[in-house]
């Protein structure tokens, strides 16, 4: 018998996630589509009098209920589409919503450049006054835009063209979820076990070489089969950031993509840099890693393989939850009463169903809970992408509690702390419980390395794959497949020197849908390293370190992100934390060298 993915149907209701916190039936999401729309009408009828503050204020309060509606509108309909991306009624409101939030920042256009066009006192006048308290952020963000900002003939066809700019990434996600399919992977019983993006890295964790390298071959083999259409797919989402930078004023595609996080382009490069004076204990570990899983001849279909050291946490859903839970009580009782109400009143969509978005995520509205989608499959890996995910919710519930909506959503650029700040206090915590265990140990030690591999070292050369690529398109150099797996087979290389290549390899990008968000990867690897060094001081200082980082993760937006982490006591804008985080990275492969 084969192993076949279950219908949605067949996943008992305990562990699905109850949209109907957001939205009770389909018409009382209907009812706020229809009011979103008279949103709109009034935020229009406040074009051309900004000079007046109570028209000012009008206009502000309308824009913030019109994003809060139509987020939630959206938030809705793509978790329902994420259910089982197969149902047309879903793709279909999905589409809707879209094209609503479209709709929405084309009625909103006028407001930065008509703001702009005014005398600076009436921004400067309005942050003064206690009226504008809850729309200060957001005022004093558009002083900042002015440089960025165009007339508002120009604002409204930006805005226009939003729809058609995120196609891409839509096109995407339909063909990689919905229509593509991969040949099975023949099981060790000789049964067939079918491979999808959620049970590919599972497969390729896989103790059998034949299972790994059948995984491997046939997922790669069939993305081969699409190298005109995702790389056509993928050229058009980078011309839509290159034509967005452009339209804005901006030097470059990736200076436009981190100005809203206030983010100088040197943080980008010596992220990179940085990684690339480390790469030497990168293929120190690598080395031992193969050695200790027996291989001498280590390829690409090999870097998922756990430590073979007997010990185990392959565990059920609700006793990986329950560690996850355990193991942070450092950040107090209360945050683990919370992590219990959230498995309790049903935030988390648990196991893959057919149909069923790839990955995991957080999401959820500022008028809701958080949710969370998973596509579990017992592992250690598995047990920690439960932390972290939880731990993106976290952040979100407490930033919404917190923070009006105007400064409840935090920024990208620290959108990855929190999370990976769970997954370094778990694997610490395991760590320490299993001190006279030497399996144990390096077991927990390799995956802390491979955290620091598939987190900073992969996301770093992510983001080294994404600057190249879009510099590409602004020499005005062709993306096709030949071009960008150039790009990334070269990359491969010079990070895994010691493995085995093969031409496969080179297509791996085709199968990231990151990259139809642009520069968006390096967040992992920045939000790593400050991760590591929060979690590494509420486990040495305790209470005060605690107070500092939960006070973090209440501020949302109401700080440029940089000046938040140096809230909870981390200062991203200096190479010193990154260069920080991997010398724990050197330390480590060392004492995994010395255990194996």
């Amino acid at each position: 018998m084969s192993e076949r993915v279950p219908e949605r149907r067949d996943i008992a209701p305990q562990d699905q996630w109850q949209l109907e916190d957001i939205y009770p039936d389909q018409q009382a999401w209907e009812a706020d589509f229809s009011r979103a729309g008279d949103l709109m009408d009034d935020l229009r009828a406040c074009e051309g009098q900004l000079n007046d503050p109570g028209v000012l204020l009008a206009a502000l309060m309308t824009m913030s209920d019109l994003e809060r509606v139509t987020g939630s509108l959206f938030a809705y309909a793509r978790m329902r589409r994420d259910e089982d991306n197969r149902r047309t009624e879903y793709q279909a409101l999905a589409s809707r919503a879209m094209a609503l939030m479209s709709q929405a920042g084309e009625a909103g256009a006028f407001l930065k450049p008509e703001l702009l066009a005014l005398p600076q006192s009436v921004i400067t006048e309005a942050l003064a006054s206690p009226a504008f308290k809850d729309y200060r952020v957001p005022l004093g963000e558009i002083e900042r835009q002015r440089p960025h900002t165009l007339s508002a003939s120009e604002e409204r066809l930006v805005a226009m063209a939003a729809d058609l700019t995120s196609a891409p990434g839509t096109i995407y996600d339909m063909l990689t979820d919905a229509d593509m399919a991969f040949p099975p992977v023949n099981g060790a019983d000789g049964t067939d076990v079918e491979l999808t993006q959620s049970s590919y890295i599972p497969l390729m964790m896989n103790p059998d070489r034949r299972i790994r390298r059948q995984a491997y071959e046939n997922l790669y083999n069939t993305y081969g089969r699409y190298s005109a259409t995702i790389p056509a797919v993928y050229a058009a989402s980078v011309k839509a950031d290159v034509f967005a930078a452009r339209a804005a004023k901006h030097p470059s595609a990736l200076a436009a993509a981190l100005f809203p996080d206030a983010v100088p382009v040197e943080v980008y490069d010596n992220l990179i840099q940085t990684a690339h004076r480390h790469l030497d204990s990168l293929t120190r570990y690598m080395a031992a890693k193969a050695k200790q899983i027996g291989l001498e001849d280590m390829g690409m279909e090999d870097v998922y393989v756990p430590a073979a050291s007997g010990f185990d946490l392959s565990l059920p859903f609700g006793e990986a939850y329950d560690l996850v839970v355990d193991c942070l009580a450092p950040l107090g009782a209360d945050y683990q009463d919370l992590l219990r109400k959230a498995r309790a009143e049903r935030w988390i969509d648990v196991y893959e169903n057919a149909g069923k978005s790839s990955g995991a995520y957080s999401w959820g509205t500022y008028d809701s809970h958080p949710y969370v989608l998973l596509n579990y499959h017992p592992s250690l890996n598995a047990l920690l992408t439960v932390a972290h995910e939880m731990g993106h919710s976290m952040h979100t519930w407490f930033s919404n509690g917190a923070q009006p909506f105007t400064t409840s959503n935090y920024s990208l650029f620290v959108a990855e702390v929190a999370s990976t700040t769970n997954e370094c206090l778990v694997l610490m915590e395991l760590l320490e419980r299993y001190i006279n265990d030497r399996g144990a140990q390096i077991c927990i030690i390799a995956q802390l390395l491979e955290n620091f591999r598939t987190t900073l070292f992969r996301q770093t050369m992510f983001a080294e794959f994404e600057k190249e690529a879009h510099a590409m398109e602004e020499r005005g150099e062709p993306l096709t497949a030949e071009s960008l797996n150039a790009v990334y087979a070269g990359l491969n290389r010079l990070y895994y020197p010691g493995l085995r290549q093969d031409e496969l390899i080179a297509r791996e990008w085709m199968r990231i849908p990151h990259f139809y968000r642009a520069f968006y990867v390096y967040k992992y690897a920045t939000g790593f390293s400050a991760a590591m060094a929060l979690a590494t001081a509420i486990r040495q200082e305790g209470q005060p370190a605690v107070e500092r980082y939960r006070r973090f993760l209440s501020l949302g937006s109401s700080m440029q992100p940089i000046e938040l982490l140096k809230v909870a006591g981390v200062d991203m804008a200096s190479p010193a934390a990154v260069e920080s985080a991997l010398g724990v990275f050197d330390q480590l492969v060392e004492r995994y060298i010395s255990l194996i």
